[in-house]
């Protein structure tokens, strides 16, 4: 199965081809600019670089939230566009699973933090891949409060990890290295072809993936004020 991913849930933003586990091409961008500016030239050099095209997927995947949501709607948008020329199917992923993928086999608790703003973050909690709670928007200091009951090594992952950790560090609480500190989408499509293949979980068609927010948009909020 030839899957392409995409992620533009937070500042950084990355493309990738994967085939049967294997990663062929990924381009990764972290330098502040638009996702409406890079993207389209991530997507573009990511099939070239592995000589493919848009008709030889299998199958597209996108982090559909939580994240920013300008990013979000951007990212899910443009899967949709490129899987509806072919009636291709899609599959979302969650941006906090994909942000622990890579620590899944290491003996550590893996807290993915997303920067939501306002002393807030959007949080999971993970051990060997499996989940330990649902994705949730949380204040740092309840997260702060939260870890405190484990009794083991804690690695904070994202773009939110460093905020946490200078408020929270600790002796069991360590920052995931920078090169794995931030979501990939070969990890989104890692994630992707392990559900398809191992749980009932099955891929929908391009019209029905849609951006997954767990708190309004900061305007809404303000005006519900």
């Amino acid at each position: 199965m030839l899957i392409f991913a995409l992620d533009s849930s937070a500042t950084a933003a990355s493309s990738a081809l994967v085939e049967d586990g294997k990663i062929l091409s990924e381009n990764y961008l972290n330098i502040g600019l638009k996702h409406s500016e890079t993207l389209g030239i991530l997507v573009d050099n990511t099939l070239k670089t592995a000589g493919k095209k848009v008709e030889d997927i299998d199958l597209f995947a996108v982090t559909h939230g939580p994240g920013s949501f300008t990013g979000i709607r951007i990212g899910v948008s443009l899967i949709k566009g490129l899987a509806a020329a072919n009636d291709t199917p899609c599959f979302g992923v969650s941006a906090l699973e994909a942000i622990a993928y890579p620590l899944k086999d290491f003996d550590t608790l893996a807290v993915s933090v997303m920067d939501a703003r306002c002393k807030q973050v959007y949080n999971a909690i993970f051990e060997n891949g499996n989940r330990l709670c649902d994705d949730r928007a949380i204040s740092t200091d309840e997260l702060a409060e939260e870890l405190k009951q484990y009794n083991k090594k804690i690695t904070l992952i994202g773009d939110g990890a460093e905020i946490v950790y200078n408020e929270i560090g600790s002796e069991n609480i360590v920052l995931a290295n920078p090169q794995i500190r931030f979501q990939r989408a070969s990890s989104a499509a890692l994630l992707a072809e392990y559900y398809i293949k191992n749980t009932a979980m099955t891929p929908k068609a391009a019209m029905y993936i849609n951006p997954v927010y767990l708190r309004k948009p900061q305007a809404e909020r303000m005006r519900g004020e």
